[in-house]
């Protein structure tokens, strides 16, 4: 309920909308959830792969039901490749969903690259400098869908393509970059309101002057009441001390806990061979990451699925569930502009429902079951 307060009563959709909270209820379907805990839908807006799917080779239907196997009510289908790649990955979705319409859960696309300052765990070769042919050229690919696109401050023309960006309903987040704070304001002022998962990809500056804490770009975007923070929430790409300074700095009004998944996200834990070139991998949880045989064991990406994501910030990062649901569905849900995120009346019938172990029961999208466990 609004504020995070835990009732017993029961709820009504009507045309896959929460028409009502009454002690109880009649309707022509009916499920029995006493006992359990009714939530609103998580909405991940970072989410690469998940299973054997992936945003660059696998198809968004299949993609959709492991989703809904994991909780989400709404994601955001996010690439990152070069943009001639992006930009046929991206009409290839729209045309094979009927410009997404048959399939509700997604909201969107996202674009991490191109323009980066460094590609992190992707490869270099998936980045590019500031181009406003290359901007138009995603943009007509995307067909008015791209609602989210990560920017490095610290490119030339940042400032500017970010106004841009911005001017066409896009949120802009900042990412992969190692911008001075005087960038990333200047991102700011021109419209960024969003950073894509904090303290990954951030350098922090060397102690200077006899040990003297230097100011880093993230102490900076943790005050900036503008922007509006992710947090990848495994322990593994962010310490639990980060988590909770990010809480205590944002609060869950302005903090998202996102997957950032990656092909292997959600699997068993065992060795598998990822197709795309990824080759042999090894899960060994959901909060160890997506880890590469040959390559030492390195950390290729998140392991992480919606439902791991939430019940993470109750369980590892100690958060109460009102909180857990705030950081998974209404902080997103409310960045994105979505009639969702909250159990109120008027809001989409996107629910969850889990059992008393936060073990996931349903996931219901607009009234309908799209996953029953």
């Amino acid at each position: 309920m609004p504020g995070g307060n835990i009732v017993e009563c029961d709820l009504e959709i009507t045309d896959g909308i929460i028409s009502g909270f009454e002690p109880e209820v009649s309707a022509g379907k009916e499920i029995d959830a006493k006992g359990a805990f009714v939530l609103p839908g998580i909405v991940d807006i970072h989410t690469h792969g998940i299973g054997h799917n992936s945003t660059s080779d696998g198809n968004l239907k299949d993609y959709a039901e492991f989703e809904a196997k994991k909780g989400a009510t709404a994601f955001v289908p996010t690439f990152f490749a070069p943009p001639a790649t992006i930009a046929e990955q991206m009409r290839r979705h729209r045309r094979e969903t009927d410009e997404l319409g048959l399939l509700p859960q997604v909201v969107g696309f996202r674009l991490e690259s191109p323009y980066l300052d460094h590609a992190g765990g992707g490869l270099s070769g998936d980045t590019t400098e500031i181009n406003r042919n290359i901007t138009e050229m995603l943009l007509d690919a995307g067909g008015g869908h791209i609602k989210i696109w990560d920017i490095s401050p610290d490119l030339p023309g940042a400032a500017d393509e970010v106004a841009y960006i911005s001017s066409k309903n896009i949120i802009c987040s900042i990412a992969h970059t190692f911008a001075t704070i005087e960038q990333a304001r200047a991102a700011v002022d021109s419209g960024a309101r969003l950073v894509t998962h904090l303290f990954d990809t951030f350098q922090s500056p060397p102690h200077v002057k006899g040990g003297v804490y230097p100011v880093a770009l993230t102490d900076y975007l943790l005050v900036e009441d503008r922007v509006t923070c992710e947090i990848i929430g495994d322990g593994t790409h962010v310490d639990p001390i980060l988590v909770e300074k990010t809480f205590r700095c944002k609060t869950d009004a302005r903090t998202v806990f996102v997957t950032d998944s990656n092909l292997g996200a959600g699997l068993a834990p065992d060795r598998y061979t990822l197709p795309g070139g990824w080759g042999d991998v090894m899960i060994a949880g959901p909060n160890d990451g997506v880890r590469l045989v040959d390559r030492d064991m390195g950390l290729s990406g998140s392991a992480l699925t919606p439902i791991d994501s939430f019940r993470n910030a109750i369980q590892l990062f100690g958060k109460d569930m009102g909180t857990a649901s705030s950081v998974c569905s209404e902080t997103p849900a409310k960045l994105l502009g979505l009639n969702k995120g909250r159990i109120e009346k008027g809001m989409d019938g996107d629910i969850i429902i889990l059992g008393p172990e936060l073990d996931l029961k349903y996931t219901i999208s607009g009234g309908s079951v799209i996953f029953k466990a």
